[in-house]
């Protein structure tokens, strides 16, 4: 099991307040695209976690990170991985319910 499952959500509102360059900070970070892992990281997007008011939301290990910064996530993961893991009952989302979610395209 990875030292850290990171899960960005992908709902509406976490999507237009940042989390895409959020995921791909991540990503050039850990060398990972979302859904890949290797020994120390699981990395994915999840579906709407409900904290749409404190968007973006990332979870580590079931903790929570709300208004999630581009410019400071990375450390802010590392704090999140040291926390007692938490099962906040969020659930992955694919890569194909991300693709088919174009929030943008109603607007």
């Amino acid at each position: 099991m990875a030292k850290k499952n990171i899960r960005v959500c992908c709902g509406m509102t976490c999507g237009v307040m940042g989390a895409g360059k959020i995921m791909r900070k991540i990503e050039a970070d850990t060398g990972l695209k979302a859904g890949e892992k290797n020994d120390d990281v699981d990395l994915n997007y999840c579906n709407c976690t409900g904290n749409c008011h404190l968007a973006p939301s990332i979870v580590v290990n079931g903790n929570f990170i709300h208004e999630g910064k581009e410019e400071t996530i990375l450390a802010e993961i590392e704090e999140a991985a040291t926390r007692e893991p938490q099962d906040p009952g969020i659930i992955d989302a694919s890569v194909e319910e991300v693709l088919n979610n174009d929030f943008l395209g109603d607007i």
